[in-house]
């Protein structure tokens, strides 16, 4: 089941978080998040755990995906793309989604491709070694 993700998921949510960055603590604060106008976390729950969320930015009609992240013991199950699926369907005055991940993460790349993300651009060395991998899918209002 997919819902806004609440405060008294916190120590979850950072333990989640720190799977894809050790500081994600220090960047990304729940609190603040759940009070935004523009920010947005819902979260994909298994029994009542949480198991992995989403983190957009919306502003106008863009969507940017600032954080994915599932559990990896819940990973290739589809998580992701109903966490995707979910908020493209949910802003209905939603033209592009945008995001941007490393060029190493290619199971990240790979679903984003399933779901009709295509590459627009490359930030070289963007991450020190790393390249960023531009990625925006366009959507109309009748679906996705």
């Amino acid at each position: 089941m997919i819902n806004k993700v609440v405060l008294s998921d916190l120590e979850r949510f950072n333990e989640l978080g720190r799977l894809v960055n050790a500081n994600f603590n220090n960047l990304f604060d729940l609190s603040s998040l759940i009070g935004s106008e523009t920010d947005y976390v819902y979260g994909y729950y298994d029994n009542d755990e949480l198991v992995g969320f989403i983190h957009i930015s919306k502003s106008y009609e863009t969507i940017d995906i600032v954080n994915i992240v599932v559990d990896i013991n819940k990973r290739k199950m589809g998580i992701g793309y109903k966490l995707i699926d979910y908020v493209a369907h949910l802003f209905s005055d939603v033209n592009n989604i945008m995001l941007e991940v490393r060029d190493s993460n290619e199971a990240a790349i790979n679903l984003y491709k399933k779901y009709g993300f295509e590459i627009i651009n490359v930030r070289k060395k963007y991450y020190g070694n790393e390249d960023a991998i531009i990625m925006k899918k366009v959507i109309s209002n009748e679906g996705c």
